[in-house]
């Protein structure tokens, strides 16, 4: 650990936590976190490496955040770990912001973070990740996945289409999702919103509900892949890479 004070309207305190673990090409990770952003990228080594920055403004706040880093296997797995600051006497907030780096190929097991935005680049392996209170960007995605947030906007890129690619599915309540696709993909789209519009460039056009909102139900070429999209507050694209 090591630890660099700086000092404006009251004292930040920031450590920083590196490890790395060696993987094979049939790796998996999960993050879960509760303040903070995440960046993962993909890169050539074989090997998943873990940077946690935990910014805090007190000392007090400070010692309550634990970073928890394990492996099993080919497996690994983050918690950020958060001691309660509303016992009597605590003060200060806190937050930690994690970069990874990992296999192109590796498995998103389970991302979850509560505030804070999550940015996934060129990760080519199923991904299963969700955020309550930030936007998501994910590019690079060949395979299955899963993807929601609550409050914030969503944006994925599917590079190529993985024999092994069967579901897609995002979801938010509050914020837009647009979804890019290869241009010879085949897939089903199922598509709704409450309160806003749908759009694709596949030359499928949306219908209006019954009583509010617009849903979109058709196919691209076989219809081969099962694309699923909802927004309560926010409009849906679909759009070629």
């Amino acid at each position: 650990l090591s630890c660099t004070f700086a000092f404006s309207a009251y004292a930040d305190i920031t450590d920083t936590i590196e490890r790395s673990f060696d993987v094979n090409t049939n790796s998996k990770f999960s993050l879960n976190n509760t303040n903070g952003e995440v960046e993962i990228t993909s890169w050539s080594d074989r090997v998943i490496k873990v940077e946690a920055t935990i910014n805090a403004d007190s000392q007090d706040a400070m010692d309550r955040v634990e970073v928890n880093m394990k492996q099993n296997g080919q497996t690994v797995s983050i918690e950020t770990d958060y001691e309660d600051k509303l016992a009597w006497g605590r003060k200060g907030s806190a937050k930690v912001t994690y970069r990874v780096w990992l296999p192109m190929e590796t498995e998103l097991s389970e991302i979850e973070l509560v505030n804070g935005s999550l940015r996934i680049d060129n990760v080519s392996g199923e991904i299963k990740a969700q955020v309550v209170n930030g936007s998501i960007k994910a590019t690079g995605l060949t395979k299955n996945s899963e993807i929601s947030s609550v409050n914030g906007s969503i944006k994925v890129h599917y590079q190529s289409v993985s024999s092994a690619l069967n579901d897609i599915n995002i979801e938010t309540v509050n914020g837009s999702i647009k979804l890019y696709l290869p241009s010879d993909i085949n897939a089903k789209l199922d598509l709704d919103t409450m309160h806003g519009s749908i759009k694709t460039e596949f030359g499928i056009s949306s219908q209006e509900n019954t009583f509010t909102g617009h849903n979109l139900r058709g196919e691209i070429g076989s219809g081969n892949i099962n694309v699923s999209m909802e927004s309560v507050n926010g409009s849906i694209k679909v759009l070629k890479n």
